[in-house]
């Protein structure tokens, strides 16, 4: 354990807050943990699960936790296929390769540590196909990876195409409690590219946004859907929450 505390303290950044064995917590910048009760179906038994934008692999452990068939977890192979706005872009580029972060290696080094069976695969969502999962999933997890796409619609596209006819997405996305509370229904995002200090994101949608673009791509809303909000411990700007919100795939 020792070891392992020491490892995760030289990792030089982690994105989420994990568990891992001996009571060792990453120092992660986002942390959900205290979400991941009400988000997740207490048990995905049977389930073909694919988490989108894994990054360290949060998402993609609590579901396994909850005794799915299989896991399978997307990321990109490296920061220089990210969606970053152009004005940005070299300064994340120059960041990233200082920092001396290799994309994946903290989901690796968890996934040693937790002895996981979760299925690491590399590539782009805007590329995503069935073919990547050994065929259409049951349930799709789309975490907090929408905010970072300059075209949200297209990607959920791709996460239809990806689930089974009637398959579950849970939508796991940071809106604006400002402009939900403003315009309640009306959709409506807030375009961070020029903001001063937003350096990876695009949208900060409302409610309704998120109802928009999932709806826009082929979702159908689940029949009675309760959105569970939540206040992250860290790594969220003043206003921005996240919310789970699951929708269907056509049947």
């Amino acid at each position: 354990m020792e070891d392992l505390a020491q490892r995760v303290a030289d990792h030089p950044g982690w994105y989420h807050a994990l568990d891992l064995p001996g009571g060792v917590v990453t120092p992660g910048y986002c942390d959900l943990r205290p979400f991941a009760p009400e988000a997740l179906p207490a048990s995905l038994a049977g389930k073909r699960c694919l988490d989108v934008g894994t990054f360290d692999g949060f998402w993609a452990y609590s579901m396994e936790a909850r005794g799915p068939e299989v896991v399978y977890a997307l990321d990109l192979p490296d920061g220089t296929q990210a969606d970053w706005p152009p004005n940005t872009r070299e300064e994340n580029l120059a960041h990233s390769v200082a920092s001396g972060l290799e994309w994946g290696s903290g989901f690796k080094l968890a996934h040693s540590a937790l002895g996981s069976k979760v299925r690491r695969i590399e590539g782009n969502v805007k590329d995503l196909t069935p073919d990547w999962t050994d065929g259409p999933v049951d349930v799709l997890l789309c975490g907090t990876i929408l905010q970072h796409l300059r075209d949200p619609t297209g990607a959920l596209e791709r996460m239809r195409e990806t689930l089974k006819p009637g398959g579950t997405l849970l939508m796991i996305e940071a809106f604006s409690v400002g402009l939900t509370r403003l315009h309640p229904k009306r959709p409506v995002a807030e375009y961070r590219p020029p903001a001063p200090g937003s350096q990876f994101t695009w949208w900060i949608p409302n409610l309704a946004t998120l109802r928009g673009w999932a709806t826009t791509a082929g979702f159908v809303e689940a029949p009675g859907n309760e959105v569970v909000k939540h206040t992250p411990l860290r790594g969220s700007a003043k206003g921005d929450n996240v919310a789970r919100l699951t929708f269907h795939a056509p049947a």
